[in-house]
């Protein structure tokens, strides 16, 4: 009677050990994957950030440059300029400043870990803005020769 317990011990014992063991190796390896999932979509999210920041560092060069052309602009225009000519150039400056507020929103986006889709949305908005922004420049310096 003794052995036959002493063996079920050893068998129930043995048992657990072994449940024990399966049980560290399969937590060890659902741990894993988590860290793996989370590091994986840590990289794809730093390198999607990263093209979109480039996209916006691209379209601050853009509005800066183009920021420098108006300020030359007004200066040129002088304190009397032709009603017309301003009003086109105010609202070319409008343009400018709505640009300004998108760079500032999608910096914003990006620093929050907005949807990629969101970002380029926004990205492209902004080049649509600036491209407006600058051809009313292009009018008005083509036009505004021989009006200013």
């Amino acid at each position: 009677m003794k052995r036959s317990r002493l063996k079920l011990f050893k068998t129930t014992s043995l048992t657990i050990s072994l449940i024990a063991i399966i049980l560290i190796v399969v937590s060890i390896g659902v741990v894993a994957y988590i860290g793996v999932t989370d590091l994986s979509s840590s990289v794809t999210h730093t390198v999607n950030s990263g093209s979109a920041y480039e996209s916006l560092n691209q379209i601050k060069a853009d509005y800066g440059n183009l920021s420098k052309q108006y300020d030359e602009l007004d200066k040129q225009l002088g304190t009397k300029p032709d009603i017309e000519v301003k009003s086109q150039f105010n609202t070319g400056k409008i343009k400018l400043s709505e640009v300004n507020q998108s760079i500032t929103e999608i910096e914003g986006d990006i620093s929050k870990g907005e949807s990629e889709e969101n970002i380029n949305k926004q990205l492209d908005q902004a080049k649509e803005e600036l491209k407006s922004a600058r051809e009313t420049y292009s009018q008005l310096t083509q036009s505004g020769k021989s009006s200013y």
